[in-house]
């Protein structure tokens, strides 16, 4: 076993020992999620990007390719309406490796979860360049690692396709990027205190999907060849598992979400028009200016 899988496991013990009862009161009181509070659910598809560099990024990105969901939120505070606080933003996604199509929860999924600063040491300076009125103007990370066999160590991120559409909200720029066929992400993965990032997948909004009480995203979720190490990646493991138990308690559970997996089957994407979209378009037009803003 691994150093990473080993500081996983102790950080699982002591998510259960001293977080997990702590977000399950304050998700109660707060009838929400205790971060990324309230978000919106697109259903998705991904396929391998152009220009891998590895035989394993390959392999890893094919596991990744098929429907997909994609959540957006806001990091701290709830959203009311169009009036968006200064706040971090963040992005959960499950990827199903199945061309659909899928049920919400089914076994085997990957999950993935990213939040729009690279690490807590510039969580501040990040937040302050974080727009928080547009989803797809934004970088996300993946602040804590993943091991990839053959790979090692990997730091995650996502660039989006650029800004969303005219709304006026977030979420309203969102939809009309989606309806226009011009949302779209790149998964982009580097070797673990690098900035060496190189294409892995890219992934398609398809369509709004009413799945934010049933879809429970999960860090243990590895079925598509990332798995979570380091400490803080199993210290959040009981904490989110005891939030979404309050969340469901304070709520009322909805009757088609009481078993494991809800069956809410997701739309089959192979036939959708969209499949056929070349996304390298979409982000040329921004590579230069994200990558000045990273580095």
């Amino acid at each position: 076993m691994s150093r990473g899988r080993i500081y996983y496991g102790i950080g699982v013990f002591f998510g259960l020992l001293l977080l997990s009862w702590v977000f399950f009161f304050l998700s109660f009181l707060r009838k929400a999620r205790f971060f990324h509070p309230t978000g919106v659910v697109y259903s998705a598809r991904a396929y391998p990007a152009p220009g891998l560099a590895s035989v394993a990024g390959v392999e890893v990105a094919e596991r990744l390719s098929g429907c997909a969901l994609v959540r957006f939120s806001g990091g701290i505070f709830k959203q009311k309406g169009k009036d968006v606080r200064t706040d971090s933003l963040g992005m959960g996604l499950r990827f199903h490796g199945q061309p659909g199509p899928c049920s919400t929860n089914a076994p085997g999924g990957q999950d993935l979860f990213l939040v729009s600063f690279h690490s807590f040491g510039a969580m501040a300076q990040d937040i302050k360049a974080t727009n928080p009125h547009d989803y797809l103007a934004n970088t996300y990370w993946a602040i804590t690692p993943y091991e990839v066999k053959g790979l090692g160590r990997v730091s995650l991120r996502i660039t989006a396709s650029g800004a969303g559409g005219l709304g006026e909200g977030r979420g309203e720029r969102l939809e009309d990027a989606v309806r226009a066929g011009a949302a779209s992400l790149r998964l982009e993965m580097a070797p673990w205190g690098t900035n060496d990032y190189q294409p892995l997948a890219d992934v398609r909004l398809d369509s709004r999907v009413e799945l934010e009480d049933e879809l429970r995203l999960t860090p243990h979720a590895a079925g598509r060849g990332l798995s979570p190490i380091g400490f803080l990646q199993g210290l959040r493991v009981f904490p989110y598992a005891a939030s979404h138990l309050a969340r469901r308690l304070r709520q009322g559970a909805p009757r088609r979400a009481s078993a494991p997996d809800t069956r809410i089957a997701l739309p089959d994407l192979g036939a959708s028009p969209r499949a056929n979209v070349d996304t390298s378009s979409v982000f040329s037009s921004r590579d230069v200016r994200r990558e000045r803003r990273v580095s």
